[in-house]
């Protein structure tokens, strides 16, 4: 009789916490697949240019998913990379956006504001149905505006075939 009256109270309170549970949201993330997809393709399209780069793909929290360091790159690369992906993922703009905000008013402060921010052109944010999945940087290219043109051609090319 104590087994059936204990069955019965934890059934109801299992169905009172299940009546109270919260929903979790559900919503879209960047894949260590399509990153690397991704970082291939913009690799490709830099080579195209004869531009040897590094590439970073970052999740939305700027966590690193994939690297890969151009052929004949500089060391720096490796990190600079990393920290324009970071930087777009963590502000959810492009670097060549925010490597003008510190010549404006009440933005001077924005390249000190944490040791990985980096505002040079070459990092882009990832985005899928208007949510921020990720980020990738580029660094390497003798102009940052090719590291720009590679990564957006890569993003409409991966991201673009995985909406449609």
């Amino acid at each position: 009789m104590k087994m059936v009256i204990f069955g019965a109270a934890a059934a109801g309170l299992l169905a009172a916490a299940a009546a109270s549970a919260v929903e979790i949201p559900n919503r879209p993330a960047l894949t260590t697949e399509i990153a690397e997809a991704i970082a291939k393709e913009a690799l490709a399209d830099c080579r195209a240019q004869e531009a040897a780069v590094s590439v970073s793909v970052v999740n939305d929290q700027g966590r690193l998913l994939y690297f890969f360091r151009g052929e004949g790159t500089g060391a720096n690369t490796i990190h600079t990379s990393f920290r324009k992906a970071y930087t777009a993922a963590s502000l959810k703009v492009s670097t060549s956006v925010l490597n003008m905000a510190p010549q404006a008013d009440g933005y001077s402060q924005l390249g000190k504001m944490e040791d990985d921010i980096l505002l040079l052109t070459g990092g882009l944010p990832l985005f899928h149905e208007g949510t921020l999945i990720g980020a990738i940087g580029l660094s390497g290219a003798p102009d940052p505006n090719i590291e720009e043109a590679c990564g957006e051609s890569a993003i409409a090319k991966v991201l673009n075939s995985k909406d449609g």
